[in-house]
């Protein structure tokens, strides 16, 4: 008899493959490892939707500065808004207008948001902005030319 169960023992360890028991372990250790890679591609789908967003809203809020800064004449204090759009969206933005120490200069504060979202801020700038010269010609428009640059070298 214990001759016997030698035998089936050594035929039990010849045979090749995975008992049931492993392969469900190695099925759950999978199964954990896809729902990490799963959580991060999702993760990284959002993050990258955010900077996007803030890319776009930021570029919102330049342009309107810009739009203040070339302006031929100085915004008026208070709160102006509009709607604008980049990138296919359409965004809100709201710029608040205010005096500072210096008389010669305002300081705009402009925030943007989704139009769809108007309370929810996206992102926020600050520029300022100096008084407009009266009237000073420049080169090409009728104005004195400028001298010469020094030769290099000398």
């Amino acid at each position: 008899w214990n001759h016997r169960a030698t035998n089936m023992r050594s035929e039990w360890k010849q045979q090749h493959g995975f008992t049931l028991l492993e392969v469900l372990i190695a099925l759950a250790v999978l199964a954990i490892a896809m729902l990490a890679v799963i959580g991060t591609a999702g993760s990284s789908t959002r993050v990258a939707s955010e900077l996007r967003d803030k890319t776009l809203a930021n570029w919102v809020a330049m342009n309107e500065l810009t739009t203040l800064r070339v302006a031929s004449t100085w915004p008026a204090l208070g709160k102006q808004d509009d709607d604008a759009e980049m990138g296919g969206r359409k965004w809100h933005w709201q710029a608040n207008v205010t005096a500072t120490s210096d008389p010669d200069l305002l300081r705009i504060d402009i925030d943007v948001s989704d139009a769809t979202q108007k309370d929810q801020v996206i992102t926020s700038l600050t520029g300022f902005l100096g008084r407009p010269m009266p009237n000073v010609p420049v080169q090409g428009a009728g104005g004195p030319p400028l001298p010469p640059h020094p030769p290099k070298g000398g």
